[in-house]
C-alpha cells in the first residue's frame, strides 16, 4: 500500500489539479452564462421600457395632432387661418419639441404651415420624393399616426423627425393630412435615458428600413445613417446569421406578429460578436433595436475570473506545497527503508540485496575487468563462543571500517553475512591484487582493543576476476567462495581462483545441472537414523537424503544441498523428501503398529515460501500421521539470518502441535535471547563435540553447559555423532535424554528400518 501510495502521489495531485482546473472552467463558465443571462434580461427590459416610453412619447404626439385635427375642422372644412396660426404659435411655445406645423391637402399640397413665409417653398408632399410619397400615403390610408423618414431641415437648420395624420370627414374620407416636425434632438433625449453603458439603440421604420435613432451615431455626425435605409444585406444577416432564427426560433415576421422581444447573439463580419434584442412596436411600425458587444460580458466577468484564478492559484499552491512535504517526507522514509534494505544494520555497510541491485553498474556489455574478493574471517567464532557476541559485533564494526579505509576509491564493500564480506575493486592484475590482498590482511590482523580488552583474529581471500573467471555475479561469488575455501587452509592468507579450482566449480555446475533432473529420473533416496532414549528404547528417526548420479556417483549430502540452496532448487528438493519421508514413515507406522517422531531438516528458503505451512499440514494429513509426532530441524547457521522473517512461521507449526529441534547447537551464533524468543522443544549437541568431549575438559565442560542450559529452559537434548558406549555412559550421566549416531545404527533404507523398529519396539 506505502508503495503504491509513493508511485500515484503525484498522479493524484494532477488528477486533483486537473479536476480543480475543470472545476474553475465550469464554474469561469456559469458565471460567464450567468452575466450573459442578466445582460439578456437588461436588454430585455430595456427594450420593453424603451418600447413603452416610445410608445407614450408618440401616443402624446398623436394626441395633440387629434387635438389639433379638431381645432382645424369643424366638419365642413378647414376653420379660419388666422386662428389656426394662433393656435400654431400657442402650441409651439408651449411645447418646444415642435419644430413646426403644416396642413396638407389630400392630393399633397400644402394648405397652412406654421411659418407662413415658406409656404411658397414648400413643395408638394406626395411629389417631392419617394420617402415622403410612401409615408403620406400611409397616412391616408390609415387613421393612426404615421411616423416619417428623418430629413435635415435647412431652414430651421435643424434634424426633423416628421409625423402625419390624416384628418377624416364623417364619412371617413380623408379631407386633409396634418403632420408635424419633431425636433430630432429633443426626441432623442427620451431615448438617452434608456441607454445604459456599454448598450447601443437603434430605431428603425417598419417598412422603409430607415433609421430614426441611433444612440451612439447622432445624424450631424453620420447622416449617411438616417438618409439610408438598412440594406437587405444586413437585414439577412441580422435574420439569419445572427441566430435570430436559429437560436430564439423567430424570423422578422414572426416576431411582428408576436411582439415579443427577442434576445440573440449577433456576429458582425467586421465589428466582433454583440448580444442583440429586437422587438416590434406594432402601434407606430416601429423596431426597437438594442445591441452590446460581447464586451461588456468579459468586462463583468473578468473580476470573477480573477478572484476565480487566485483563489484557484492560492488553493493549489496550498496543496502542491501538502503534496510535496508528504512526497518528502515519503523519500526520506523511502529512503531510509531501502537504506535500511540494503545495508547491514550493524556494520552500515551494503548487503547482498544492495550488490544484486547495483551489479549492473560492474557487468554489462564491454564493461571494464574487475575482481571479486570473498573474504571470511579466522576463529571469529572463538571470540563469540568464548566472551560472547557483543564484544563479536564491536569487533565486526571495527573490521568493517578497517575493510573501508584499506582499499583502493571505487571500491564496493558488502557484509555477505556473519564473517563473511564481499568486495568489487577495479583492480584486476594479479601483482597488484596480491599487494591489496596483503594490505587488506596486515589491516584486519592488528591487534583489536575493545572495552579494555585485546583481540588478534586472522583473514581468508578468495579473488575472481571478470571476465576471466566468469561473466555471471553468481559464477564469480561462486569463484571467490571456492578460493577463499583454499586459503582457509593456511588461515591468514589469500588465494587466486585457478584452474584447479575451476574444475572444483565445473564439478558444481555439473552437480546442479544434474541436480535439476534427480527428481524424475528417481536417483534421489530417503535413509533413515535412528534416535535412541537413555532407556535404549526408540525414540524416532532423522530423514536424510542420499543422491547416486550416473554421471557422478555418490554425492555427498554437505555438498549438494549446498549446492541445491544456492541455485534455489532447495525448495523443490525440500518437498520432495518431507512429502516422500512423510509418506514412508506413514506407511510404516500403520504396518507396524509403531508410533514414533520423525524428525525433518527444513530449508529457511522453504520457511519463506507463501502457504509453507498449510502445505506441510495438508501433507501430514493425508497420511494420517500425528502433528505431534513430526519435529522440524532448523539447522542454527542458517537460522540466524532469517531469524525475523520465520519466527513467525515457527509459532504457526507450534500452534499446530509440530515440535522444533534446534540442530548443530553450539556451533554458531545463537544467544538466551534467540533461544527464549523461538518454541523449541529440542536442542541437538553437533557431532563435532564427540570427537573431543572425552578427552579435552573444555569440549566436556561446553557440552555439560549446553545440556544444563537446555534443561534449565526445559528442552529435550539429543547429542549426535555418539559411536562409542563410553561415550553414550557419559553423556547419560551427563543428563543428555535422547543419543543418535553409528553406535545405535548408521542411516539405513526403509526396509532395514521396518527391522529395526520390530527389536527396538518396546
Amino acid at each position: 500500500m506505502g508503495y503504491l501510495f509513493k508511485k500515484n502521489l503525484w498522479t493524484l495531485f494532477y488528477i486533483l489539479f486537473g479536476l480543480g482546473l475543470s472545476l474553475l472552467v465550469l464554474i469561469s463558465y456559469m458565471q460567464y452564462k450567468n452575466v450573459e443571462n442578466d445582460l439578456r434580461m437588461e436588454l430585455n427590459y430595456l427594450t420593453n421600457a424603451t418600447k413603452e416610453t416610445t410608445k407614450h412619447y408618440f401616443t402624446q404626439q398623436e394626441i395633440i395632432l387629434n387635438i389639433l385635427d379638431r381645432q382645424l375642422f369643424d366638419g365642413k372644412g378647414i376653420r379660419n387661418t388666422e386662428n389656426i396660426h394662433s393656435l400654431f404659435q400657442s402650441i409651439l411655445k408651449i411645447n418646444k419639441a415642435i419644430a413646426g406645423f403644416s396642413v396638407c391637402g389630400p392630393e399633397g399640397n400644402v394648405l397652412i404651415i406654421s411659418n407662413e413665409k415658406k409656404l411658397s417653398e414648400i413643395p408638394n408632399l406626395r411629389h417631392y420624393n419617394s420617402n415622403f410619397n410612401m409615408m403620406f400615403k400611409k397616412a391616408l390610408e390609415t387613421d393612426r399616426l404615421v411616423i416619417g423618414t428623418v430629413f435635415f431641415d435647412k431652414a430651421l437648420n435643424r434634424w426633423i423627425l416628421p409625423l402625419h395624420k390624416s384628418i377624416r370627414d364623417k364619412k371617413g374620407n380623408v379631407v386633409a393630412v396634418t403632420s408635424v416636425g419633431l425636433r430630432l434632438d429633443n426626441a432623442q433625449s427620451i431615448w438617452k435615458a434608456q441607454i445604459e453603458p456599454g448598450t447601443e439603440l437603434e430605431i428603425f421604420l417598419d417598412d422603409s428600413w430607415y433609421r430614426i435613432y441611433y444612440s451612439s451615431h447622432p445624424p450631424f455626425r453620420n447622416p449617411e445613417l438616417y438618409t439610408k435605409p438598412l440594406s437587405i444585406h444586413d437585414l439577412e444577416h441580422f435574420e439569419a446569421g445572427s441566430s435570430l432564427l436559429k437560436e430564439a426560433g423567430m424570423t422578422f415576421d414572426s416576431l411582428r406578429k408576436s411582439g415579443e422581444c427577442a434576445v440573440v447573439h449577433f456576429k458582425s463580419p467586421d465589428a466582433g460578436t454583440w448580444l442583440v434584442s429586437w422587438q416590434y412596436l406594432p402601434e407606430y411600425r416601429l423596431w426597437i433595436h438594442y445591441h452590446l458587444t460581447t464586451d461588456r460580458i468579459l468586462n463583468k466577468v473578468t473580476n470573477y475570473w480573477i478572484i476565480n484564478v487566485v483563489s484557484f492559484i492560492f488553493i493549489f499552491i496550498v496543496v502542491y506545497y501538502l503534496f510535496y512535504i508528504i512526497n518528502s517526507f515519503e523519500k526520506r522514509k523511502s529512503k531510509e527503508l531501502l537504506y535500511q534494505a540494503m545495508h547491514d544494520n550493524l556494520t552500515k555497510l551494503p548487503n547482498r540485496m544492495y550488490l544484486q541491485k547495483n551489479i549492473s553498474s560492474w557487468i554489462y556489455e564491454g564493461a571494464p575487468p574487475f575482481s571479486v574478493a570473498f573474504i571470511d574471517l579466522d576463529n571469529f567464532k572463538n571470540i563469540n563462543d568464548s566472551i560472547g557476541h557483543h564484544y563479536g559485533d564491536l569487533m565486526l564494526v571495527e573490521v568493517a571500517r578497517r575493510l573501508k579505509t584499506s582499499m583502493p576509491k571505487g571500491t564496493m564493500i558488502v557484509r555477505h553475512g556473519g564473517d563473511e564480506f564481499i568486495m568489487l575493486c577495479r583492480e584486476h592484475e594479479t601483482k597488484k591484487l596480491s599487494q591489496t590482498a596483503q594490505t587488506l590482511i596486515k589491516a584486519i590482523s592488528e591487534p583489536y582493543e575493545i572495552e579494555s580488552m585485546e583481540f588478534t583474529i586472522g583473514v581468508s581471500i578468495g579473488i575472481s576476476r571478470y571476465p576471466l573467471d566468469g561473466t555471471k555475479l553468481f559464477e564469480l561469488l561462486s569463484a571467490a567462495d571456492i578460493a577463499m575455501y583454499h586459503a582457509k587452509r593456511s588461515k591468514n592468507s589469500f588465494a587466486f581462483f585457478t584452474s584447479e579450482l575451476k574444475a572444483l566449480r565445473n564439478r558444481y555446475s555439473l552437480i546442479e545441472q544434474e541436480l535439476r533432473s534427480a527428481i524424475e529420473k528417481e536417483e534421489l533416496t530417503i535413509v533413515y537414523q535412528p534416535q535412541i532414549r537413555k532407556d535404549g528404547t526408540l525414540h524416532g528417526v532423522e530423514a536424510l537424503a542420499r543422491w547416486k548420479n550416473k554421471k557422478l556417483g555418490h554425492i555427498p549430502p554437505d555438498e549438494f544441498i549446498k549446492i541445491a540452496e544456492e541455485s534455489g532448487f532447495m525448495p523443490r528438493l525440500g518437498h520432495y523428501i518431507i512429502d516422500r519421508a512423510i509418506k514412508e514413515i506413514g506407511f510404516l507406522q500403520k504396518k507396524s503398529g509403531s508410533v514414533f517422531c520423525l524428525s525433518l531438516n527444513i530449508s529457511i528458503r522453504q520457511f519463506s515460501e507463501k502457504g509453507f505451512v498449510e502445505r506441510f499440514l495438508k501433507t501430514i494429513d493425508s497420511c494420517s500421521l500425528d502433528p505431534s509426532s513430526i519435529v522440524i530441524e532448523i539447522t542454527e547457521s542458517l537460522f540466524m539470518e532469517e531469524l525475523e522473517l520465520i519466527v513467525e512461521t515457527l509459532h504457526k507449526l507450534k500452534r499446530n502441535k509440530i515440535n522444533i529441534s534446534l540442530d548443530d547447537f553450539g556451533t554458531g551464533y545463537s544467544s538466551l535471547s534467540m533461544l527464549r524468543k523461538l518454541p523449541i522443544d529440542e536442542l541437538k549437541i553437533d557431532k563435532s563435540f564427540m570427537e573431543t568431549f572425552m578427552v579435552d575438559k573444555e569440549s566436556e565442560a561446553m557440552v555439560k553447559a549446553i545440556i544444563t542450559l537446555g534443561k534449565t529452559l526445559g528442552f529435550s537434548i539429543l547429542a549426535e555423532g555418539v559411536e562409542e558406549e563410553k561415550q553414550f555412559q557419559r553423556l547419560n550421566e551427563l543428563g543428555c535424554d535422547l543419543y543418535q549416531g553409528y553406535f545405535f545404527s548408521r542411516p539405513i533404507g526403509l526396509s532395514d528400518l521396518e527391522k529395526f523398529v520390530i527389536e527396538y519396539r518396546r
